[in-house]
């Protein structure tokens, strides 16, 4: 996601070039304007071609009203899907975060009894519990991923047994379970098992809410990758193309028929088709927030504060 000051001066922005949507919409706004400059100059050499063509009433039409109209309502429409899917986004993983890291916080507070009584098993269970919710944090970040093949830094994971770091091979090379809900049973059964033997000096109702709160860490995660696994509607996002390609070639037509001005009417092309398509771009850029494109969310500044928030538990 790209930081950018809105109190400077606004012509500053016009040349940020990382995460801009206005190199790619000049590829079709620019051949758009230098069409109706064709037109114009067929237009010195043979008069009568819009009669020729039976396109001499274009600018009584309201055929380009009609389509501007239809185009305008569709790109609104996916503009306000793509902010809401992009603002959804963000607020879950922060909720996720939160959930996870208020979970592991309470059960550093609940060992705190046993730190001189059963120093040895504190310990081991705090520390074994930290990288299990920093793996559990970053393997979360891994499946909502656009690039499944992405990976975040986690808490040395060789703090673990052997026992522990086979498993988790085996639960997802060989039987294809999901990494995410593995790690969080693991996290849960090392809560039952501290709890039985004394470690968590708390009593059962309290650190049932603790269970819960990790369980809405999960129903965050499983909401944020709807965004992932549910894309745009194909049919949305083909009719736009079709409307948008059809201004391209239709916008001349009608500019030139009511301005003859060779500066004024490729200008009067270049705006309205800039407009839409970077509408279009802009919406493309948000829909999916987990991806690699500059406008997307810093999934790595995500695990990260995760990470330095765990650190902060053992000061």
């Amino acid at each position: 996601m790209i930081a950018y000051d809105d109190r400077s001066w606004l012509f500053l922005l016009l040349f940020k070039k990382k995460g801009s949507v206005v190199p790619r919409t000049l590829l079709f706004a620019i051949p758009s304007s230098f069409l109706a400059l064709l037109f114009l100059v067929v237009e010195d050499y043979w008069s009568d071609w819009r009669i020729a063509f039976e396109v001499d009433d274009i600018k009584e039409s309201q055929v380009w009203t009609a389509t501007m109209f239809a185009l305008s309502t569709l790109l609104g429409f996916r503009i306000r899907q793509a902010l809401g899917r992009f603002w959804e986004g963000t607020s879950l993983l922060h909720q996720m975060q939160g959930e996870w890291f208020e979970s592991a916080s309470c059960l550093f507070a609940f060992s705190r009894a046993t730190v001189k009584t059963k120093k040895a098993e504190c310990i081991s269970f705090r520390h074994t519990l930290v990288r299990l919710v920093s793996l559990l944090h970053g393997s979360a970040l891994e499946e909502i991923k656009e690039d499944a093949s992405v990976t975040y830094e986690v808490f040395d994971i060789h703090g673990l047994d052997n026992e522990t770091l086979r498993y988790l091979q085996r639960s997802k090379d060989e039987n294809g379970f999901n990494r995410v809900q593995v790690i969080l049973h693991m996290i849960q059964v090392l809560m039952t098992v501290n709890l039985d033997s004394g470690v968590l000096k708390i009593p059962p109702p309290i650190l049932s809410r603790v269970y819960q709160t990790f369980s809405r860490g999960l129903v965050n995660l499983l909401n944020a990758k709807k965004i992932t696994d549910t894309l745009f509607p194909f049919p949305f996002a083909q009719t736009i193309v079709i409307l948008l390609i059809f201004q391209v070639f239709f916008t001349p037509f009608m500019v030139t028929a009511i301005v003859s001005s060779k500066v004024w009417a490729p200008l009067l092309t270049f705006v309205p088709i800039f407009g839409v398509f970077s509408l279009n771009f802009s919406a493309g850029e948000l829909e999916m927030p987990f991806g690699d494109d500059d406008n997307d969310l810093p999934l790595w500044e995500f695990q990260a504060e995760m990470n330095l928030s765990l650190m902060m538990l053992f000061t």
